[in-house]
């Protein structure tokens, strides 16, 4: 009744012993400003064991097991798609990669060319239209159009308290980063 396993590695990041020259500009971990708070800090791991305790996480599960980063900094868009597409466990009718029929960035070729994507970003409109082409039923709302803070504080707690048997939603969201003090404007994002 032995369980023989091959190899186990912890990994774990240590400093180097010499500090490397940092690169002229770009980021690297930038700091959430307020109101924004990380999930892994004290203050955000305590607001998500209260939400999962009073069932408002049920939706973050399925979402964080398809989770997929952007490939390319304006890839947001895409990547809250092929999240919310491989959470909904929607087969793509195409091999990925090996034998595996899961949603990649570079299958999302409707509506808008996939380099106009790279260069500009995706607005909120193309972004419906190429949710539509990969068959989903899409309910979109758009703030101007009479939706109130507490419809959409609503909507946030319907989806994300939806249980297993009602795993035919993910709310996915587009908004302006500016007002919340991060870097960029425009971005997509999938609720959990």
């Amino acid at each position: 009744d032995a369980v023989y396993v091959g190899h186990i590695g912890a990994l774990a990041a240590r400093a180097p012993a010499m500090s490397p020259t940092p690169p002229v500009g770009g980021f690297h971990r930038r700091p959430l400003p307020p109101p924004s708070i990380a999930l892994s800090s004290p203050k955000g791991k305590r607001l998500a064991k209260e939400a999962i305790a009073a069932g408002g996480m049920e939706g973050y599960w399925r979402v964080a097991e398809a989770f997929e980063t952007q490939d390319e900094p304006a890839f947001c868009g895409l990547g809250t798609l092929v999240t919310a597409l491989n959470a909904l466990e929607v087969d793509p009718g195409a091999v990925w990669k090996g034998a595996w029929r899961w949603y990649h960035e570079a299958m999302l070729d409707c509506c808008v060319d996939l380099e106009e994507i790279k260069d500009h970003g995706i607005d909120f409109d193309s972004w419906v239209c190429l949710a539509r082409c990969q068959g989903l039923d899409v309910v979109a709302q758009r703030a101007d159009e009479h939706v109130t803070e507490s419809q959409f504080r609503e909507l946030v707690r319907t989806d994300c308290s939806a249980g297993d048997d009602q795993i035919g939603r993910v709310l996915c969201v587009s908004y302006s980063r500016r007002p919340l003090g991060q870097t960029g404007d425009g971005h997509f994002s999938p609720i959990g």
